[in-house]
């Protein structure tokens, strides 16, 4: 079978070899199947996201030598002290 326009044609009318094109056909939509099956399976999609997640905190966190960027890491430090300290400050102005 060629394809055409996203349409199926049929080239040939002999039985045995449209029976070929027909199982390749097959053996070619199971493939695909079981790919799309593996890669929409839950357990994939969140080890990728959990692999993504951490390229980009090694990318913040350290430079192209593996040496740790301490300046990032003292800013996000700081952001949530300052962050947790107005929450506690929040939650203090309220019970009084």
């Amino acid at each position: 079978m060629a394809a055409s326009d996203g349409k199926a044609e049929i080239t040939t009318r002999d039985p045995r070899a449209l029976e070929r094109e027909v199982e390749a056909r097959r053996a070619q939509l199971a493939g695909t199947i079981d790919e799309l099956t593996s890669r929409l399976a839950p357990a994939a999609i969140a080890q990728r996201s959990l692999t993504s997640a951490r390229g980009k905190v090694e990318g913040f966190a350290f430079d192209h030598r593996g040496g740790l960027r301490v300046e990032r890491v003292v800013a996000v430090g700081v952001a949530v002290l300052g962050v947790t300290a107005f929450v506690v400050v929040r939650a203090v102005r309220r019970r009084r």
